[in-house]
């Protein structure tokens, strides 16, 4: 064979070489994937055809050759073909489906706030929040693109956006260009790990069932079955995904917004405060003595000891339910509760504490319903309560609370801050809530999203026209309404024994979705009306497009690779690493340089179905799959900003004004590629930090 390799090894390469060639060549990725399959399998059947292409196998002593299509081209096509129609496809498109309905609806999602100008208010009210402060616009550029992460999940969008808006702006006010470059380049990228990430859901279609064939796999070896071995199903969903990837997402932003802070102090005329107008004409900070510590203590103390106390009493197994076999097992506290608790206690205490001036009695109302609904949870509310049970201990100290929010909202919306950030962060929460709390999976909580964008995009347009919003905003309360009640009964109506309580829910929910269903109709006739709809509708169908072409591509060109047993050969390959943890770690840096080629899309639909049965056989005890997942996010992450083929950059650099060079947009991004390393080997070395939060929330 051609220098010592054998067919195989020839074929794989041919793949390889049509596969960048074709990417390289400039055509759609995903015709070019198709286009590569076709080129590579046409190669190499003509090779093999000739003989040029065999393996050696051992027959009773006797070393034969044998080609890599044994049995022909039109054998190898009608195998290839008989594979897709019995499994490959199906897994892709049948068992996956629903999984893969949320990448449509996060996509319309982000579109439809980046076509609403969101971005555009929050950057600048953020920016006077934080211009005070040494770097305060890089902070401020941080926390906007945390929001639009968390709002939007797409890189591309999010990094042109804040580069068209931010880097003017940080430039104008004496910023250096290596910074401010590298911060948004940086920030763009969280829609990669915060939640609701695309990426995260395209995983999560793929890595589930890499999980489950790995587990099966391990135990086949065993000899045991995977539930006598796990002690429970070899699952890995979506949902869980999000879970694990919250903490690393918003822990990586904290990074970044200390490095920019520290480059301030230290480089104080690179990053100059700014006084972008007056935050607050409240004159907040004389009701703290202007002190900015009491001052932040008393707007974010509150809603730390409350979520300190619920990570308690969750650690202790105080909070939720454990399920051994058949038997489900109470805890005294509810999730649920305990999250509404937390929630409304923000609100209360923040309006008190941006607007100590009002009167205190509604904050003590609210204060006060909230402890008696505690009390009443812990001590005589069990965990298997009916709603109509709960409806009956929590009316009175729930219309406290109630009560208390009429008068707390119309404080906080006269912060202009809270104002603008406020749109947003209630689609997160109604978004990441639904899913992190159990209520829902991950697609109905991106249709939620892409509704919620939908009515928030008509309501901004409204505020522009001077209009009146009440139908967006009635739609906006009938949506939080229906997610309280679905949290809380039992909606089914085939079931046999409807209760009177499940029948009133019922009800109120059919009521609720008819006033949401209008409210949404009236948003996209808004939509319409101002000539936004049409956009939103076309760039979501051609960014989805994209996604379920280059999916069909990645499989074609997996299928080629099984018809020569490339996908054995290199599954063969990485079984010979003794060390899960080695093996992990030789799959990362090969991730990490195909970053620079190849799309995450690409990258999660060919790679990680040839390396996931491999990696993720590895025992979750020592190797969570979470753990496993997450980290190959941030991984790719890293890829794409890091130079000189990082695509983030080129995403900024084709906005940026002129004499913003490459050089300055390569220089400013070296530190945050550090940073993200040291992010990297903190998750490396301490995986609590992507299974706390899946162990303390609620399975869905």
């Amino acid at each position: 064979m051609l220098f010592g390799l054998t067919g195989v090894e020839i074929s794989l390469i041919i793949v390889m070489i049509s596969l960048f060639t074709g990417i390289l060549s400039g055509y759609p990725v995903a015709l070019a994937l198709s286009g590569s399959a076709l080129f590579s399998f046409t190669v190499i059947a003509v090779l093999n055809a000739n003989g040029l292409l065999y393996t050696f196998v051992e027959y009773n002593g006797v070393m034969e050759r044998v080609p890599v299509f044994e049995g022909g081209w039109q054998k190898a096509i009608l195998s290839t073909l008989s594979v897709w129609s019995q499994g490959v496809f199906a897994r892709a498109f049948g068992g996956n489906v629903e999984t893969l309905l949320a990448v449509p609806l996060f996509v319309l999602m982000g579109i439809a706030l980046e076509r609403s100008n969101i971005a555009e208010d929050l950057l600048t009210t953020m920016a006077k929040l934080f211009g005070t402060l040494p770097g305060g616009l890089a902070i401020a550029v941080v926390v906007v693109g945390t929001l639009l992460a968390a709002s939007t999940g797409i890189v591309g969008a999010t990094v042109v956006t804040m580069g068209l808006i931010a880097l003017p702006t940080m430039l104008k006010h004496g910023y250096s260009k290596s910074l401010s470059t590298g911060v948004i380049a940086t920030s763009g990228t969280l829609g990669q790990i915060i939640p609701p990430s695309i990426v995260i859901v395209l995983l999560g279609s793929i890595v589930g069932d890499m999980y489950a064939l790995g587990q099966e796999t391990r135990a086949e070896g065993l000899g045991i079955t995977v539930l006598e071995m796990l002690g429970e199903p070899a699952v890995l969903s979506t949902g869980t995904l999000f879970k694990a990837a919250f903490i690393p997402g918003l822990f990586l932003a904290s990074l970044y917004a200390l490095y920019a802070f520290g480059y301030a102090l230290v480089f104080p005329k690179q990053a100059p405060p700014v006084k972008l107008g007056e935050p607050d004409p409240y004159n907040l900070p004389g009701y703290y003595n202007n002190n900015s510590w009491m001052m932040v203590g008393a707007m974010l103390g509150p809603v730390v000891a409350l979520s300190t106390l619920w990570i308690v009493l969750a650690s202790n197994g105080l909070i939720g339910s454990t399920i051994v076999g058949d038997v489900v097992t109470y805890a005294p506290f509810s999730n649920g509760v305990m999250a509404t608790l937390v929630l409304a206690g923000f609100l209360i205490t923040l309006s008190f504490a941006l607007r100590p001036g009002y009167s205190r009695f509604p904050t003590i109302m609210g204060l006060a319903g909230m402890g008696i609904i505690f009390v009443l949870d812990g001590l005589f509310v069990g965990g298997d309560a009916t709603g109509g049970m709960r409806a009956v201990f929590y009316f009175i100290p729930g219309a406290m609370i109630v009560y208390s929010l009429r008068w707390a909202i119309p404080r906080l919306m006269e912060v202009e801050p809270v104002r603008v950030i406020s749109p947003p962060v209630i689609l997160i929460i109604a978004v990441l809530g639904s899913i992190l709390g159990g209520v829902t999976n991950p697609t109905a909580a991106a249709a939620l999203g892409a509704a919620g964008a939908v009515m928030l995009a008509a309501n901004r347009r409204l505020k522009d026209a001077k209009l009146s919003n009440k139908y967006v905003t009635w739609a906006g309360i009938a949506v939080v309404a229906m997610i309280f009640l679905r949290g809380n009964f039992d909606l089914r109506m085939a079931i046999d024994n409807v209760t009177f309580s499940n029948g009133v829910a019922i009800f109120l929910t059919i009521a609720a979705f008819h006033v949401a269903i209008f409210g949404l109709l009236f948003s996209c006739w808004v939509l319409i009306r101002e000539k936004i709809m049409s956009p939103i509708v076309n760039e979501t169908t051609k960014v989805t497009s994209m996604v379920f072409v280059i999916l069909i591509g990645s499989l074609f060109l997996s299928l080629v690779l099984r018809s020569f047993g490339g996908e054995e050969y290199i599954q063969e390959y990485l079984h010979s690493f003794d060390d899960p943890r080695t093996l992990l770690i030789v799959v990362m840096i090969v991730l990490f340089f195909l970053g620079f080629v190849l799309d995450f899309i690409e990258i999660i639909f060919i790679v990680i179905p040839i390396v996931g049965p491999v990696i993720y056989a590895a025992d979750p005890a020592l190797m969570p799959p979470v753990w496993i997942t997450i980290l190959i996010a941030v991984n790719l992450q890293t890829s794409f900003i890091t130079p000189p083929f990082g695509f983030a950059l080129f995403y900024l650099k084709g906005v940026a004004p002129k004499e913003v060079s490459t050089l300055d947009i390569y220089k400013g991004i070296i530190p945050f590629v550090f940073i993200q390393v040291i992010g990297l080997a903190l998750l490396w070395n301490f995986p609590v930090i992507t299974t706390f939060l899946p162990d303390l929330l609620p399975s869905n």
